[in-house]
């Protein structure tokens, strides 16, 4: 009986201590899966920002906003009854989309984006009380002066967009965000 106590106990711990190791590289492996996924999504996500954000961009960069003015107050001026129209912002799909989970982002890159979505936001609560039959009412120097604060509003949009698109092509697409304890990374 003593003889075989010693080897079943040698045998138990080495059988331990292989299934202790087998579970730790488990984990890791778990987790090196689970960050290489979080990564292809952040990199999807920011793929698709970025085509969003380059194709306002390309729209709000078209346009002599200058221009814009002088010719609207052109016609303010000469044209009796002449009210000024403005478009609706093409509804964003991608961003829509993406909102709620903005927070996987890098954090260089979440207040950009933000900020663009906000100012774009705030333009289309503009627009939407310049096509309010109200607007029609107003005076000429009141309509005018409105539709330079949307011309001001369309400038920063612009600018945000840039600043989006900058930040978007300059941020890590891989990688673990910086500044975050590995809690919510998924590690710990």
């Amino acid at each position: 009986m003593q003889a075989w106590i010693g080897p079943a106990i040698v045998a138990a711990v080495i059988s331990g201590l292989v299934s202790l190791v087998l579970v730790q590289l488990n984990v890791r492996q778990s987790r090196r899966t689970e960050q290489i996924r979080r990564d292809e999504k952040i990199r999807d996500f920011q793929i698709a920002l970025r085509a969003e954000i380059r194709a306002e961009l390309r729209n709000l960069s078209q346009y002599d906003i200058e221009l814009q003015r002088r010719e609207v107050k052109h016609r303010y001026d000469t044209v009796e009854g002449y009210s000024v129209s403005v478009p609706r912002p093409v509804r964003q799909a991608v961003f829509d989309a993406l909102i709620q989970d903005i927070h996987i982002l890098p954090e260089t890159v979440i207040d950009p984006v933000v900020l663009f979505a906000r100012q774009r936001n705030a333009l289309a609560s503009l627009v939407e009380d310049m096509r309010d039959p109200a607007f029609r009412i107003l005076s000429k120097d009141q309509q005018m002066a409105m539709y330079e604060d949307y011309l001001r509003m369309w400038e920063t949009w612009r600018d945000l967009a840039q600043n989006a698109e900058a930040a978007l092509n300059g941020a890590s697409i891989s990688g673990p965000r910086t500044g975050l304890s590995g809690d919510r990374l998924g590690s710990g």
